[in-house]
Parts: C-alpha cells; sequence; structure tokens
C-alpha cells in the first residue's frame, strides 16, 4: 500500500477517535482500495464514522463501508446480549471468570464500535470446564476447538467465545515469564467476577501484545487500545516500569509507545518507528505468514523443513494437549499430525521454502530493533 494511504488511514483513525468529520483527501483517493486497506487491518469501521458526514466521500462509495459497519454494530449489540445472559449462568452456577482483552478495552472508547473484536475472552479455572461446556452445548454453542491454552466455542451467525485455561501461551517467551493469577491477583467484588487492575490490565495488554509477535505480527487496533488506556487508565508509572523491567519487555514497550505517538499525537518518528509501522499497517490486524514462519523456523536455518514437519512437544500441544504430560507419545502425534493436517504441512513447506534467509535476517533485525 501507497505512503499516501497509510496516511489518510490514520488521519481517518483520529478523526474517528475525536468524532469528527476527516478533513479531505490531499491527493485522489480510490475510495474501494481504501476500503480494503481498512478492511485489512480491521478498521472499517473507524474510517466510516471518520467519512459518514463529510460532503467529499461519494454516497455510492461508502455503501460497502455503511454495510460493514452495519454488520459490525449488529455484532456487537448480539455479543453484549449474549455475554450478559452468558455470565448470568455461570454466577447461577458459581463458576468465577474474568473478562479479557477487546471486550473490556471497547467500552474505553468514545462508542464501543469504535473497537472490534474478532471474539469474547474470558478466563476461567479449568476445574471448571464439564460445567462451562455443558452452559455452551445448552445454548446452542459447537466446540470448534480445545486446545492447550484456551477452548474455543462457536454459534452461527456471529457469536464466537474464547474460553482461556491460560492467560498467556506457555509456548511464547513472554508465556513462560508472565505469571499472574486473576483470582490471587485480581479485583472482586463478589467473589465470581474478577477484573485486572488498570496497571495489571494495561501490562497485560503489552505481554498479548508481544505474544501476537512471537506468532505473526499485530494490527493497528492495538496501538489505539494503547492510546485510550493511557487516557483512561490510573497508572502507577513505578510499578509498570518495575514489571517491565522484569517481563523484559522494557524497550518493546517505549518503541510501541512511541509509535502510537506518532500515529495519534503528532510525534516524530524515527528509523524504528518507521519501520515498526511498515510490519504493522503493511500486514495487517493479525500479521502475515512470513513472520508466523519466522517464529517457528529458528529465524530461517536449515532446519526449517524439519520445524514443519516435526514440531517440538510445545507446538504439538496446542492441537493434542496430551502430549504436554505423555512427551514419549511425540512420535506417535507426529504421524497422526501428519494425516490430519497434510494439506497444511505441504503447504507450508512449500510457503517456507520459497522464503530466502534475507526474508528472515530482515524481521530478525527488526524484531532486535523493538525489543523482542
Amino acid at each position: 500500500m501507497t505512503e499516501y494511504y497509510k496516511k489518510y488511514l490514520i488521519e481517518c483513525l483520529n478523526a474517528c477517535l475525536k468524532m469528527e468529520p476527516v478533513t479531505p483527501p490531499s491527493e485522489e483517493v480510490d475510495w474501494q482500495k481504501l476500503h480494503r486497506f481498512a478492511t485489512q487491518n480491521g478498521v472499517v469501521t473507524n474510517v466510516y464514522l471518520a467519512l459518514k458526514d463529510t460532503d467529499f466521500a461519494p454516497e455510492e462509495e461508502l455503501i460497502k463501508y455503511r454495510k460493514d459497519y452495519e454488520i459490525a454494530l449488529d455484532k456487537q449489540n448480539t455479543e453484549n446480549e449474549e455475554l450478559e445472559e452468558l455470565l448470568a449462568q455461570f454466577r447461577s452456577q458459581n463458576i468465577p471468570y474474568m473478562l479479557m482483552k477487546g471486550i473490556i478495552t471497547r467500552k474505553m472508547y468514545p462508542r464501543e464500535i469504535m473497537r472490534s473484536a474478532a471474539d469474547i475472552d474470558i478466563y476461567y479455572q479449568t476445574g471448571y470446564t464439564d460445567r462451562v461446556r455443558e452452559i455452551f452445548f445448552d445454548r446452542g454453542y459447537n466446540l470448534s476447538f480445545s486446545g492447550l491454552s484456551s477452548d474455543f466455542y462457536k454459534k452461527v451467525p456471529y457469536l464466537e467465545v474464547e474460553m482461556h485455561k491460560q492467560l498467556l501461551s506457555p509456548l511464547t517467551k513472554i508465556g513462560k515469564i508472565f505469571k499472574y493469577n486473576p483470582f490471587l491477583h485480581g479485583i472482586t467484588g463478589d467473589g465470581l467476577d474478577y477484573a485486572m487492575s488498570d496497571d495489571d490490565f494495561y501490562l497485560f495488554h503489552f505481554c498479548h501484545l508481544a505474544q501476537h509477535f512471537y506468532d505473526s505480527g499485530a494490527g493497528i487496533k492495538f496501538f489505539m487500545d494503547i492510546k485510550v488506556m493511557r487516557e483512561i487508565l490510573n497508572l502507577d508509572d513505578e510499578y509498570i516500569t518495575l514489571k517491565l523491567k522484569k517481563y523484559k519487555l522494557t524497550k518493546f514497550h517505549d518503541e510501541s509507545v512511541k509509535l502510537m505517538h506518532y500515529w495519534f499525537n503528532g510525534a516524530e518518528a524515527d528509523e524504528t518507528t518507521k519501520t515498526y509501522e511498515e510490519y504493522v499497517l503493511d500486514y495487517g490486524a493479525y500479521g502475515s505468514g512470513v513472520i508466523f514462519d519466522f517464529n517457528r523456523t529458528n529465524f530461517g536455518k536449515r532446519n526449517k523443513y524439519i520445524s514443519a514437519i516435526f514440531p517440538n512437544a510445545e507446538r504439538l500441544a496446542i492441537h493434542y494437549p496430551d502430549v504436554k504430560e505423555k512427551k514419549y507419545k511425540v512420535p506417535y502425534y507426529w504421524i497422526k499430525r501428519a494425516f490430519d493436517y497434510k494439506g497444511t504441512i505441504r503447504s507450508r513447506l512449500k510457503t517456507v521454502g520459497s522464503y530466502h534467509h534475507k526474508d528472515f535476517d530482515k524481521i530478525k533485525d527488526f524484531y532486535d530493533k523493538i525489543g523482542l
């Protein structure tokens, strides 16, 4: 995407957060191209809110934006109604829980619709799994995936709930360092509905952001969240500094905040910030395949094919949790995985084989610059 489309997308997001119409573009804009770019980055509703009251965006060009906005609004209203009923059932059965991530963050925005969420994230204790599953099945959900860190429940047309057994994946660097038990360290009024303190919620956001970069990358919504959180939350800088040092995320936090200030507060950008912008905007809301493969092939060394065919026990446990406690079953699950995911493995081998070591060297250099 050209530099101007990136610049204008940021202008739209700033206008949206200020609840103002965006100023006219200084260059000719292909509105459908802008729509595709906004969709790729998961912010098409924000761009629509910035454009809808202007007199320069052609009405016929805004039809697709408006349709996406109306779908997003219906999805969010459905989520909110469902969540209220779901949590009432948890409480009626004395199941402790903690809401997480986007479902909380979006309430900090001027309007909730300014922050879309892929799903509803809830943390719970695994001792309640049978009762939780019974609740979901009774409400018409299907269990679409059960893994090491979480279970995914889906109900058409919109609803997806991720029930977290762990706050972060233990397979990532940060997941191995971050230690936080919501039911010991969280805030609760009734012993069932738990929440993080402002400081811990802010810290967890950066841990979660780092985890995304240890997977396939992350999108601009994370940085909009940083802006909103720093304006809304009551933060203890000394405590946050201490914890960031413990999590080895001080530099990552500082570089991420710099990028936020560049986009949303008019700060100047240095070389690292411009590179960071490129990785976030060019790769979209959920990152890219090349970063995903970089994180799984030991930075592009010769074992990239071996990693794709024979993942270690920790990686296998994502799809086959049993192997976490029974590592002697690793060879069995290699064979099972070869049958279960043969199409995916074949595709991965082809994709990984197409990368040059320079692709991975560039990513490694970027990760070094942002503190990962």
